[in-house]
């Protein structure tokens, strides 16, 4: 394979990364802001945080996947 090719897979790559670690910061920020709501208790953002923490920790696994998998697709290409 050309080398651009490779290029242009470990930049995508790269990207796919960068929103990897953006929605694992999502769900850590979320996570803070749930353990802050022990003190200061509101039900409807107990549940709306909670809706956002599943939906961002499903997405985290659904990208880690697709990650792991480009990641050995250019691992290979590099061989």
């Amino acid at each position: 394979m050309e080398k651009g090719n490779i290029e242009i897979k470990e930049e995508i790559l790269r990207k796919l990364e960068d929103i990897k670690n953006t929605t694992e910061s999502l769900v850590v920020k979320v996570g803070h802001l749930q353990v802050d709501l022990f003190n200061y208790p509101d039900k409807e953002l107990e549940k709306f945080l909670d809706t956002l923490n599943k939906a961002f920790s499903e997405k985290h696994v659904l990208i880690t996947e697709i990650c792991n998998k480009h990641e050995n697709e250019v691992s290979k290409l590099k061989l």
